[in-house]
């Protein structure tokens, strides 16, 4: 168990550190895109017409993913490689034909579609453009997921993670080429998305999957998987659809809140992705076959290792961004378009979303367990109950509380469903080493104890005006933080 926990640590630093490098160009992306359009109605076209999908798309690739990888760990196990590979043709193809004629339907009905965004008549014209344009990304976003998660399985976690640094980079590209043509920046988005899918190809040609052109759509397997998909699509999807609620509340709000909470959003998501992201791609697999193999010992020993790890990490962040949310934004995006009043507004939903990370955790790692399982009730009930209370406390809160009401509403369900989930899970794999999380918890008091003298220190310091001023108390913290872990023996020493 030691050495598998050293392989986990090394595969979860090595992917984190990859998956940074992917979100700093991400990060760079959206500062060009908000210092070009800003907070506007155009912008707002945008993210709606590709944001709400990309979360959408997403969710169904990540859904594909899931109950693939668990299918897929058994084949490799217990069957053939031509048995392996007739089944991965048999899931690619099916999904292939499938996505290729919702996006045809898309393009047609692409009008309809369009009125429901719900955006000023005044961006109908682009906002249609835009919409015909996004619908391919369905079938590349679930080609993509479906591969990556074919080499999670082989392991290959680097090639994984890192298939998102071309995609930034093809569209940072393009906005330094075109800068405002935003119909251009959806082509390219589009096309970035079937790229991340290409250049997965030769990795999978040298793990021998070979094309059988043989369908089966009686294929039990792939079936399965299809019945799988609704459930699971609802059940790992909460945070995403809760985005996606928020969004089109936030429509009917005065002009950029909709922007607004996107960049805040994205920006949450992406920071703290790097680390949960990365956890729970690394050891699905390895899930998937304590599952297999119903080792209820190995699974509980292994969630007790992540949600350390994870605490650890997260922890300082809520605390930074608590101290310093106004600040990051600043720096981040007020250049251009990007007015003092965006950054209020962006920091505010960046803040409260933030407060999201704990159930967004449990969100990725639980229903990962629950999907080895082969359990695609309890992750659904749970979310589709999570998702109908976000609806009513939006309906209640968007007129009077704003972008505070809409994005404070998802943290809470958030962090509710992640309650949830950990008291229903002791049903299927017994107690949770709960005292040794606790335990963990509480000698992290010291170190966070260090972070917060650091950050109050610097309050009785000479101020600047510097918008960079802030990265000195927020680095100190963290120095502070990693050094006092160090010493009480939180972090490992080497020998």
């Amino acid at each position: 168990m030691a050495n598998e926990e050293r392989k986990t640590g090394k595969n979860f630093i090595i992917v984190s550190m990859t998956i940074f490098i992917s979100k700093v160009l991400g990060f760079a992306r959206d500062i060009i895109i908000a210092s070009t359009f800003g907070t506007s109605l155009l912008t707002d076209a945008f993210q709606v017409v590709f944001g709400f999908p990309s979360l959408l798309f997403t969710s169904i690739g990540t859904a594909l993913s899931s109950v693939n990888i668990p299918d897929l760990t058994k084949f490799i196990n217990q069957r053939t490689r031509e048995e392996r590979n007739q089944y991965i043709f048999n899931l690619l193809a099916q999904v292939t034909i499938l996505c290729t004629l919702v996006s045809l339907v898309g393009i047609i009905f692409a009008p309809a579609l369009t009125r429901l965004w719900g955006l000023d008549a005044s961006v109908y014209g682009i906002t249609l453009t835009l919409t015909r344009i996004m619908m391919p990304t369905l079938l590349f976003v679930s080609l993509t997921f479906i591969v990556t998660g074919i080499l999670q399985v082989h392991e290959h976690f680097l090639l994984a993670a890192a298939i998102s640094i071309p995609f930034n980079l093809l569209i940072i590209a393009a906005l330094i080429i075109k800068q405002a043509d935003i119909v251009f920046l959806g082509y390219v988005t589009t096309v970035g998305w079937l790229l991340q899918f290409l250049i997965q190809i030769p990795m999978l040609r040298r793990e021998k999957y070979r094309l059988t052109w043989k369908v089966s759509f009686a294929d039990e397997h792939t079936r399965a998987i299809f019945r799988q998909l609704l459930p699971i699509l609802l059940g790992n999807s909460l945070l995403q659809l809760c985005l996606i609620i928020d969004r089109t509340f936030a429509t009917h709000l005065s002009e950029g809140t909709t922007a607004a909470l996107a960049f805040g959003s994205t920006l949450f998501v992406t920071i703290t992705s790097i680390f949960i992201v990365a956890m729970s791609s690394v050891i699905f697999p390895r899930l998937s076959a304590y599952c297999l193999e119903l080792d209820y010992p190995g699974i509980r020993s292994l969630l007790g290792y992540i949600f350390k790890t994870l605490i650890f990490i997260l922890l300082p962040y809520l605390i930074l961004v608590s101290t310093y949310n106004r600040e990051i934004i600043s720096l981040l995006y007020q250049r251009g378009a990007f007015t003092a009043n965006s950054t209020t507004m962006t920091a505010l939903a960046f803040f409260l979303y933030s407060l999201a990370v704990p159930g967004y955790a449990c969100q990725e790692i639980f229903n990962r367990l629950y999907y080895a399982l082969k359990n695609f009730k309890v992750p659904m009930t749970v979310s589709l109950f999570c998702l109908t209370l976000k609806v009513i406390l939006d309906l209640i809160l968007y007129k009077t509380a704003g972008i505070a009401g809409i994005s404070l509403s998802t943290a809470f369900c958030l962090l509710l469903y992640g309650v949830i989930m950990g008291l229903m899970i002791r049903k299927n794999i017994g107690t949770l080493p709960a005292r040794e999380i606790a335990a963990f918890t509480l000698r992290l008091l010291l170190p966070v104890a260090g972070m917060l003298a650091v950050i109050i220190g610097f309050r009785f310091l000479p101020g600047s005006s510097s918008r960079f001023y802030f990265l000195l108390p927020l680095s100190g913290s963290g120095l502070v933080y990693l050094a006092l872990s160090w010493i009480t023996g939180l972090i490992p020493k080497t020998n």
